[in-house]
């Protein structure tokens, strides 16, 4: 079985092929730049989760995004599309606070799509970020993603334990989820993997 890794330290490099990976999925009106989502990095690193195969190549990525409350509203109310979502909207962490986090950009290579270990290592590596977060008393407030396929829905609804809220203009569904209630989801997922 091929050897994966999480991986929390990216480059511009790392960032493109995230968003190729992206394009195989998405319309391009719907998907950030890389150079963008670098930004967002440098502001915050805690902001993306990635998988890396045995070659050292990207292969899976999650953006968790902590956004001021009023881009985090926009998007709720599909007034604003996350490929708008510009650097200064994304929060720093800060000890003891509490944030309204947006999950971003689910998405996993072509050729490892239904790869159960795929999922699971990008699954960990976020339960990892959120227990990082959590030893900081750092508190999700609100928790929403942005589900653009039918495998994003079921993950949304079904693992994540997110209600539906809208359709977006772009063609996709807006699921969203109390922080203590997300947390309680994680719990359980954690207790399966």
């Amino acid at each position: 079985m091929e050897k994966l890794k999480i991986e929390y330290k990216f480059d511009l490099e790392d960032f493109i092929v995230m968003e190729n990976i992206e394009h195989s999925y998405f319309p391009n009106d719907n998907i950030t730049t890389a150079e963008e989502v670098m930004k967002w990095y440098e502001k915050n690193n805690l902001t993306c989760i990635g998988v890396r195969n045995a070659d050292n190549q990207i292969i899976a990525s999650v953006n968790i995004l902590p956004l001021k409350k009023e881009v985090f509203k926009d998007i709720y109310e599909n007034r604003m599309n996350e490929a708008d979502v510009v650097y200064n909207q994304i929060e720093e962490y800060k000890d003891d606070n509490s944030y309204h986090i947006y999950l971003s950009s689910i998405s996993i290579d072509k050729k490892y799509k239904n790869n159960y270990k795929v999922i699971t290592t990008l699954l960990s590596g976020c339960m990892n970020l959120l227990d990082m977060l959590i030893k900081r008393n750092i508190k999700i407030e609100k928790i929403m993603a942005d589900a653009s396929t039918i495998h994003g829905e079921k993950i949304c609804r079904k693992l994540l334990r997110m209600d539906y809220i809208i359709d977006t203009s772009h063609d996709s569904k807006i699921y969203c989820e109390d922080g203590e209630e997300f947390i309680k989801a994680i719990e359980k997922i954690k207790k399966r993997l």
